[in-house]
């Protein structure tokens, strides 16, 4: 029989430190993209710092929920935001170290770039903007047990899809010089492509959510 006793204050102590979870997560990619814009090297040490950390708390989070798998046996609904909040975990380790990798990209620019072209940087600060947007949604309706604004996401994604598509047309027409030369210029191809990716699993893990609330498949992505 399923064990119900403890499973909901055992949710609410995974929700607590995945809200926090969340809020390292933002900070970091901010810095990390703030970085970028102002090529400052300096971001890196202390978004590997936090990444180190991030490993750690994944570890943590992912322990408790397997032993409410263990302990609790939750029935099917419950067992869907188990289940969600395992990705959500695996997604906002994915996000710090993205901006890992961004700051370590930000370092190596900064050696070879004294200025980036104006319209690459307009472009991942539009992607940035409406990530972390989402990310902020996203992380309310799972600590908070809310529905999906699914229009919402769908009109963000769209968003960081537009931005997303006018900074490869950008690097596509623009020189390598420009940007510091080809090292330089595949370390913001890197970064462009990693905020993408980002904003993709967090609409995912958006999906999922809805998913696990109402026993329902919901299409954000298109």
């Amino acid at each position: 029989m399923p064990i119900r006793t403890g499973l909901d204050d055992r949710l609410k102590v995974v929700r607590d430190e995945l809200k926090l979870y969340f809020a390292e997560a933002r900070e970091a990619y901010s810095d990390a993209i703030e970085a970028f814009t102002k090529l400052d090297s300096q971001v890196y040490s202390e978004v590997k710092k936090i990444r180190q950390h991030a490993r750690e708390v994944n570890w943590d989070l992912t322990n408790d929920l397997l032993l409410i798998l263990a302990l609790n046996q939750p029935l099917m609904g419950d067992l869907r935001v188990v289940a969600a909040y395992l990705r959500a975990v695996d997604t906002v380790e994915r996000l710090i170290r993205h901006a890992r990798d961004i700051a370590r990209s930000d370092r190596s620019i900064d050696e070879n770039a004294d200025e980036l072209p104006q319209v690459i940087v307009d472009a991942v600060l539009g992607m940035h903007t409406n990530m972390d947007d989402m990310v902020k949604i996203v992380a309310n309706c799972l600590t908070e047990m809310e529905e999906i604004p699914a229009d919402d996401v769908r009109s963000i994604w769209t968003s960081i899809k537009e931005s997303h598509k006018k900074a490869v047309g950008a690097l596509s027409s623009l020189d390598s010089e420009t940007m510091g030369g080809k090292a330089s210029r595949l370390e913001v191809v890197n970064i462009v492509s990693r905020v993408e990716r980002s904003a993709y699993n967090v609409v995912r893990l958006a999906s999922l959510w809805h998913h696990a609330l109402n026993n329902e498949n919901i299409i954000l992505d298109a």
